[in-house]
């Protein structure tokens, strides 16, 4: 298992170069890193992207890194399709995170004044944003009262050389200790770690009890530990392998405006805890590499954010019926839309299986149920699905008054409705799909492979 970021981008140059495109011509920090994303990906490409040239910065800026299911399986040692499956065994044997020494992200420490954000590649990611925004920091704090320590994503903008304006919208964790923090008059020690290895930003995307490290679920993806090293001005220890890390204070009682910044839904959002950021130190490598992820509804924000969902939501589906084959949340939906597939063995055991979802997930407002013999990966396949084996007078139902993501801008008020899609065939139909034999399928695509057309 690689390391660090470093030693992750050198397996992909190594390993998988197809994954990784080198962008030597020169880019703006405003819009271009974006733009490149966005392009690709209306091809249909992916790739991680390492921006060598920045205009006015000395630091290359990495972006993308979790485009691609295959890449996010290549950081935490599971094949693509073993996301799902796999999570569980992956991440139940907890490793504590082990302290050490030698911290390349100390070889440059600024404090107090000395620090200035402005030095450093923060990107302006749409021209609806309200400024340079952090976006692929892992923020770092500990429970206040049992010294239980998280990891998450906060979205930061930039305020000034020192400050930060932070947003805690998803109310989580981090936003849990603040609130007990501010009711005693006291700020919250946090730190940002930027530029980790990719487990550390998976663990970090994951939502685990209050009581629970993420920086532990970070060991278990890695397979070891995360080495990690006392804070210079902040009481935690972050990770000694990180590209940069940001310590500093979220003030209690002290509020600015923050946002509107590009969301997953593909809209803009000010919704904001308006909470700011006291920065007290900056420490980085000397020739430090600045990881991004572009916001808004981009392949990266959108997967980082379902990798761990997915197979939680899945493996408590499973435990109630065993038959559920397999469960995808498309890019297509943003974070609102739920493939799964079963073998069906009782009329309306689909329905049965999209209300479990429903109660499980209140992220997701519309599911589709399919056959086996449906591949939830494939979206064509689900909508031939449901032109198909679906009637709506029989096969669909809603259900209102749902707990909901009150970032949906559809969303009136703070419960929203839920449909659910029955397109199975049901066990008495007539109807039989046609295929093409396994041995001929391999035959052709190793031809085609041989022809440079797979």
């Amino acid at each position: 298992m690689t390391k660090d970021l470093r030693s992750f981008l050198d397996f992909l140059r190594r390993e998988h170069p197809e994954e990784i495109l080198e962008i030597k011509s020169q880019v703006d920090l405003e819009y271009d890193m974006t733009t490149y994303v966005m392009e690709l990906e209306r091809k249909g490409k992916f790739p991680l992207l390492f921006f060598h040239d920045v205009k006015g910065y000395p630091f290359p800026v990495v972006v993308n890194t979790f485009a691609s299911r295959r890449r996010i399986g290549h950081g935490i040692g599971l094949e693509e399709k073993e996301l799902i499956s796999g999570w569980k065994a992956r991440s139940s044997d907890r490793i504590p995170p082990q302290p050490i020494e030698d911290a390349p992200v100390k070889e440059v420490i600024q404090l107090g004044d000395e620090v200035d954000l402005n030095n450093y590649p923060i990107p302006v990611h749409f021209e609806i944003d309200g400024g340079r925004y952090i976006t692929g920091g892992v923020a770092i704090a500990k429970d206040p009262d049992t010294g239980v320590g998280n990891l998450n994503f906060t979205r930061m903008q930039v305020h000034g050389p020192r400050t930060l304006g932070a947003s805690m919208h998803s109310r989580g964790d981090l936003w849990d200790f603040q609130r007990r923090q501010e009711e005693r008059g006291k700020p919250l020690e946090i730190a940002v770690a930027i530029g980790v290895h990719p487990a550390i930003s998976v663990a970090g995307a994951t939502n685990l009890p209050i009581t629970e490290d993420e920086m532990a679920l970070a060991g278990a993806l890695m397979g070891e530990g995360v080495p990690v090293v006392q804070a210079e001005t902040v009481d935690l220890l972050v990770p000694a392998q990180a590209e940069m890390i940001i310590e500093g204070q979220i003030l209690p009682n002290t509020f600015e405006d923050e946002g509107p910044l590009g969301e997953y839904t593909g809209y803009a959002s000010s919704r904001s805890t308006r909470n700011v950021f006291q920065v007290t130190a900056v420490t980085h490598r000397k020739d430090m590499i600045y990881q991004d992820i572009v916001p808004g509804a981009s392949a990266e924000h959108l997967n980082l954010s379902k990798v761990s969902r997915i197979p939680r939501t899945f493996d408590s589906v499973k435990a109630v019926f065993p038959n559920v084959v397999d469960m995808n949340y498309p890019m297509s939906g943003t974070h609102y839309h739920c493939y799964v597939s079963l073998k069906q063995t009782i009329e309306g055991q689909a329905r049965q299986v999209m209300m479990l979802i429903f109660g499980l997930d209140p992220y997701i407002k519309h599911i589709i149920a399919v056959d086996s013999d449906v591949d939830v990966f494939d979206e064509k396949q689900v909508l031939w699905a449901l032109a198909t084996r679906f009637q709506a007078d029989r096969d669909l139902f809603v259900v209102p008054g749902l707990p909901s993501n009150l970032l949906d801008p559809s969303l009136e008020g703070k419960v929203g409705a839920k449909m659910g899609m029955d397109a199975t065939m049901g066990l008495d139909t007539p109807a039989i799909p046609i295929q093409i034999s396994s041995e001929s399928i391999q035959k052709i695509r190793k031809e085609l492979k041989d022809l440079g057309l797979e």
